[in-house]
């Protein structure tokens, strides 16, 4: 078999199997300039891309770079699989519609996405702030009276307009939720403003006093003397001597008091309680003392040497001395703790000017030079170290911030505003004196 090859020549059928001879798709350009090849007779013709020049010495077209068949009696072969599906393309490219719209409305939905995310984020805050209102509690409400046959939604009222919760609406569902209710009308002792749902709701289910009970209601950072006295006036069944005895006799037993420790200051629990109008100075005090024992507990004070290095006792005063001197902000505690801390851990004095009253036997007001010069065990102006007793009724958030202190590397605090009343915490004593000179200058005290 022969191949008719360009130039009227023929070749010897070889017993291979011919192979088509194909042009690459040549560039623009080159289809609309065309070449010039010679025709095998001597003239020229158009080129039309099969070939680009003639041999010189056997007749046969030599073939271009873009084509495949013979030079000089040689078959060349540069055709391969991606020519052809390269042929099959076409000559021109598909174009995307415009999407113009599609963005626009991609940008819109968006836009809308991100408006609702916005709403419902603050809807949630809101809420939130309503169920767990921010800053701490507040003081406690005296007496609220739950009426016979009340709603839920009455309660709600009842708590709102005293300022127990912020918001009565938002109650009322948040009750239903829970699926709680069910509460029973009379007299409770317990609620607190600003409290969160969840508190009020605690009140609520802890039920009302009972009718012939006597309330009792002992303030933290009260002094034992000051709670004897609360006791004797709101019980008018005990005296504040009949009390005393009880707590000299050994009627009253606390796992926390240490051995050979005379004083009973800072082992009875600030709370409100109920007893029973032939409740004995020995059954009233015991439950108050027995109630700072679980409160102790729960706090971790039976392990108090393991984790704080120092005993359950010590603790119980840091716990005091940090009652009476916090201010309002809700970490003053800790850092008030830490500070005590550090500098008992560096042997200073701690200077505390609540431990020197307590000393004078005084409640508060200003100290004088004299007063910083007496000498007595809670004078820790003069004395290194811890008083000898607790100098309050500390609550439990003194405890806790007496057991587990803020990290940090204060020696230094002072007063800085008296609304609300607040500290100034520094490890720098020039800091500490450039802020005492400020808030003198500003009459903070």
């Amino acid at each position: 078999m022969t191949e008719d090859v360009p130039g009227n020549d023929q070749r010897e059928d070889t017993g291979e199997t011919p192979r088509v001879v194909r042009p690459r798709r040549r560039a623009q350009q080159d289809r609309q300039s065309p070449q010039i090849r010679n025709d095998g007779e001597g003239g020229p013709a158009e080129d039309d891309g099969y070939f680009s020049r003639r041999s010189a010495t056997s007749g046969y077209s030599e073939v271009s770079d873009d084509s495949t068949g013979y030079i000089d009696d040689e078959y060349i072969d540069d055709y391969d699989d991606d020519d052809e599906s390269a042929a099959d393309e076409p000559d021109y490219v598909l174009l995307p519609r415009d999407t113009s719209a599609g963005r626009k409305v991609i940008t819109v939905f968006f836009g809308l996405f991100l408006i609702v995310g916005v709403l419902l984020g603050g809807t949630l805050l809101w809420a939130t702030r309503q169920v767990d209102p921010s800053g701490p509690q507040g003081a406690v409400v005296e007496k609220l009276t739950i009426p016979k046959g009340a709603s839920v939604a009455t309660i709600s009222q009842i708590l709102a307009d005293k300022g127990i919760i912020a918001n009565r609406r938002v109650f009322t569902m948040y009750v239903s939720l829970k699926n709680a209710g069910g509460w029973k009308a009379g007299d409770y002792v317990d609620f607190r403003l600003n409290s969160s749902f969840d508190e009020a709701i605690a009140v609520l289910d802890k039920g009302p006093i009972a009718p012939a009970s006597k309330v009792v209601r002992i303030v933290e950072g009260s002094r034992l003397v000051d709670a004897l006295e609360a006791i004797a006036e709101q019980t008018s069944t005990v005296t504040v001597a009949q009390l005393q005895e009880a707590l000299d006799s050994g009627q009253v037993r606390s796992a926390y008091k240490p051995d050979g420790v005379g004083s009973w200051e800072g082992l009875l629990f600030p709370d409100t309680y109920e007893f029973a109008e032939d409740d004995t100075a020995a059954v009233i005090l015991q439950k108050m003392v027995s109630k700072m024992d679980t409160v102790l507990d729960s706090l971790g004070y039976d392990r108090a040497n393991a984790l704080s290095g120092r005993s359950a006792y010590e603790l119980i005063t840091i716990a005091s001395l940090v009652e009476r001197e916090t201010g309002q902000p809700a970490d003053e505690r800790g850092k008030i703790s830490r500070v005590i801390s550090n500098r008992l851990d560096d042997g200073e004095r701690l200077e505390i000017d609540a431990s020197v009253l307590y000393g004078l036997g005084r409640r508060n007001g200003s100290l004088t030079k004299s007063d910083l010069e007496t000498d007595t065990p809670y004078n820790t102006r003069k004395i290194k170290g811890l008083p000898p007793t607790p100098i309050s009724l500390p609550g439990e958030a003194s405890l806790k911030a007496a057991i587990e202190p803020t990290p940090g590397d204060w020696k230094f605090y002072v007063l800085v505003s008296n609304d609300p009343p607040s500290h100034f915490f520094t490890s720098s004593y020039k800091e500490f004196l450039k802020q005492k000179a400020d808030a003198q200058k500003r009459g903070v005290f």
